[in-house]
């Protein structure tokens, strides 16, 4: 009988104050908030699309207007949409009513992602993600001019080891034409010829050196120049970063067009064919030393030996240069800001929760106020 009477009593309603106070909020106090959020969203989000827009073409007149009409529209639909959604999803009580809520919720959200968090949050960041572009590509154009100092350093080097070495062959030759001392036979002959050679590929590799450490020596200047300028440009606060951007162009044109250079100028394969030819000619030598006289033998074994020595230094300092990362000439790219700011987007994640706790309120309001009405509905359910 207690039973009977107990399933007998009307559900227990919720205290009339929290029906009216749910009422006034979502009729007066919560559009007035959505449109203060939607105001907020809607400036974020047409600078946004002006972000986007602006990257080849620049920003026109008529480019805004129609801006401003497409973001008004957007923000507009959301509010109406969030007010449906809102309103009409306490009220559901089938499944399936509660369902097509849950779908429109999620429509929504994603209409928010794409719409409005999205392009608000390009409005936030596309300034500092520029900049930050800017910088990495600076970095790398810093990196290729720190790289060019140790090749510089290894052909000096090279070129300490080569002069004298050429100086050393060419004086021998020259002896050796002039009074024959080793062969015992004065003027042009299998020996001296072979001495000549070694003059001429000593003195080739040497001459290599010396026009390109000269040549480089300017070009590097310039380089580290044009470095230095590309940081004070990244930095320059007082112009826009699209005038920053049109200077860093500029100087990185000219950056590459210095690597290029210096990329033609590498005579690394020509260095290499000349002490081929010196390893030729040291074999050559070998072969004639075996028909001459004891002593004469062995003042040509003496040079085989001294010879081979320079050789196999000259190798291991080519070996060392070509061993040394080379600078590769590029092209700077300045890519459109929605890219930008994905590639640096964890960098923004403060820019991006605001824009995210903008645009989320709608839908999360609309939660919040669907589970109130789903306890007022079955008090007895989900307790008193």
């Amino acid at each position: 009988m207690t039973d009977l009477n107990t399933r007998a009593q009307p559900p227990i309603q919720p205290p009339n104050e929290a029906i009216h106070f749910s009422n006034i909020y979502q009729f007066y106090y919560q559009p007035l908030l959505m449109i203060g959020f939607l105001l907020c969203s809607w400036w974020t989000s047409y600078t946004g699309v002006l972000a986007m827009a602006e990257f080849m073409s620049g920003v026109s007149d008529h480019l805004s207007r129609i801006a401003l009409l497409v973001t008004a529209s957007a923000m507009g639909a959301q509010f109406v949409l969030w007010h449906y959604a809102m309103r009409l999803i306490p009220r559901y009580v089938t499944h399936a009513a509660r369902g097509i809520g849950i779908i429109v919720l999620l429509v929504l959200m994603v209409m928010l992602a794409l719409s409005s968090t999205y392009t608000s949050f390009i409005g936030l960041t596309q300034d500092s993600a520029r900049g930050l572009e800017l910088q990495r590509q600076s970095d790398l154009y810093a990196e290729k001019a720190r790289i060019l100092a140790p090749r510089a350093s290894a052909m000096e080097d090279a070129l300490f080891v080569v002069e004298p070495e050429a100086r050393a062959a060419c004086t021998r030759y020259e002896q050796e034409l002039a009074s024959g001392v080793i062969t015992g036979a004065r003027g042009a002959g299998a020996v001296t010829s072979q001495f000549l050679k070694l003059c001429e590929a000593k003195t080739a590799i040497a001459e290599a050196l010396e026009e390109t450490i000269t040549a480089n020596t300017v070009r590097m200047g310039e380089i580290q120049s044009l470095s230095a300028q590309l940081d004070r440009v990244i930095y320059d606060r007082s112009r826009s970063i699209g005038q920053r951007e049109l200077q860093f162009i500029d100087l990185a044109r000219r950056m590459d067009s210095y690597l290029l250079e210096l990329e033609n100028a590498d005579r690394t394969n020509g260095i290499r064919a000349s002490s081929q030819a010196m390893a030729n000619s040291i074999a050559a030598l070998e072969d004639t030393g075996s028909t001459l006289a004891s002593a004469q033998a062995q003042a040509i074994a003496s040079i085989i030996q001294e010879e081979r020595e320079s050789g196999e230094a000259i190798a291991g300092l080519i070996e060392r240069m070509e061993a040394l990362a080379r600078p590769e000439p590029g092209r700077a790219v300045i890519k459109p800001s929605q890219t930008l700011v994905l590639e640096h987007w964890k960098l923004h994640l403060p820019q991006l929760a605001i824009s995210a706790c903008i645009d989320l309120f709608a839908p999360l309001s609309t939660l919040l106020f669907w589970a109130a009405a789903i306890r007022a509905r079955n008090p007895r359910r989900y307790g008193s």
